[in-house]
């Protein structure tokens, strides 16, 4: 995390110089340290899909749910990334509209769970 830590700090003052010459560099440096830190933090992410397995296993979840769960993560993410790179390029209602959709995907990739969950209740309630 130092080394994350580190370099944000050196993309910000390199993101501060580039956009003291001119705006386009600036969006073009914070695209760029945007994607090498997210390639970064998408190497760490087998980890996490192994502990998640485990923990699937260990409770008897099917495997479609662990299959939802990620998705909806990818998806938070990788909205919240081009939300924030928006943001920073001065495009607000693009950002915005970006915020909608990805809430909107991710609600239709949390169907399947929200049809069981309702199907327990059904059932609960006979």
């Amino acid at each position: 995390m130092i080394k994350i830590a580190v370099l944000g700090i050196s993309i910000i003052f390199l993101t501060m110089m580039a956009g003291s010459i001119k705006r386009e560099y600036a969006i073009a440096v914070t695209v760029g340290a945007t994607v090498l830190l997210a390639l970064y933090g998408v190497s760490s992410l087998k980890s996490i899909i192994e502990r998640i397995a485990e923990l699937q296993e260990s409770i008897g979840v099917g495997e479609e749910y662990l299959t939802i769960l990620l998705k909806m993560v990818g998806i938070a993410y990788l909205t919240q990334l081009v939300v924030s790179i928006c943001r920073d390029a001065g495009n607000g209602a693009v950002a915005a509209q970006i915020n909608m959709v990805g809430k909107i995907s991710m609600l239709l990739v949390s169907f399947p769970v929200l049809e069981a969950l309702l199907k327990t209740v059904g059932e609960m309630l006979r």
